[in-house]
C-alpha cells in the first residue's frame, strides 16, 4: 500500500514538472513580440502594435517597455480615430506601469506627459505633466526620441504648451526660447510663439 502511494505521489509531481511554464522562454517570447510591435507601431500598424504589446505583456508582465509600447500605441490610435476618455486612461495605465517597472525609461515618462497633456480635466494634470518632462530629461537618453518626439526642442514646446494652459506666459515663453534655440525652425515653437503675441 505505501509503494502504491509512493508511485501516485511520483506521478503527480511528475506531471506537474511537466506543467510549469519555462520562464526564459516566456521572456525571450515576449521581448520577441515586444520587438514585433515597436516594428508594427513605426510602419503605423496600431492595432498590431496593440496585439503584440499585449502578448509581450501576457508572457511577461514585467517587461516595461512593452507597457510603454501598449501606452504609445493607445494614443496614436486614438489620433486616428478620436481621442476617448476611456483610451487616454489606458494610455495613462500602461504609461504608468512601465515607469513603476522602470523609472529610468524616459520614453514612458514622455508618453505619460503627452497623455496628461491631452487629458486636460484639471491643471493639476498639466502641472504632473510638467514633472513627468522634468523626469524624462533626467532618465536615460537613449530611450529618448525613438519615435513621436524628435529632439529635446519638442519636450520644450509640450512644456510650453502646458505652461500656456496653466496662465504662466512667461514660463511658456522662456520654455519656447529654448526650444527655438534647440530647433530654430520647430513647428510647435513657433505656433505657440504666434499664441503668445
Amino acid at each position: 500500500m505505501n509503494r502504491f502511494i509512493f508511485v501516485i505521489s511520483i506521478l503527480c509531481f511528475a506531471s506537474l514538472i511537466g506543467c510549469s511554464e519555462d520562464a526564459e522562454f516566456d521572456t525571450a517570447t515576449a521581448q520577441k513580440k515586444q520587438a514585433e510591435g515597436w516594428t508594427a507601431y513605426d510602419g503605423g500598424d496600431f492595432s498590431k502594435a496593440l496585439l503584440s504589446f499585449e502578448r509581450a505583456i501576457n508572457l511577461d508582465a514585467t517587461v516595461a517597455d512593452a507597457h510603454n509600447g501598449l501606452g504609445w500605441s493607445h494614443l496614436s490610435a486614438s489620433r486616428v480615430s478620436s481621442m476617448n476618455p476611456q483610451i487616454i486612461a489606458k494610455a495613462q495605465g500602461a504609461f504608468e506601469e512601465a515607469i513603476r517597472l522602470d523609472t529610468s525609461n524616459a520614453d514612458a515618462w514622455i508618453g505619460l506627459a503627452n497623455t496628461l497633456f491631452l487629458r486636460r480635466e484639471k491643471a493639476s494634470d498639466f502641472q504632473t505633466a510638467l514633472r513627468a518632462i522634468d523626469n524624462a530629461l533626467k532618465a536615460d537618453h537613449r530611450t529618448l526620441f525613438r519615435h513621436d518626439y524628435q529632439s529635446a526642442a519638442d519636450l520644450y514646446a509640450l512644456r510650453a504648451a502646458c505652461y500656456y494652459y496653466l496662465g504662466e506666459t512667461n514660463l511658456a515663453s522662456l520654455s519656447i526660447d529654448a526650444a527655438v534655440k534647440i530647433e530654430p525652425q520647430n513647428t510647435a515653437a513657433l505656433s505657440l510663439k504666434q499664441l503668445l503675441k
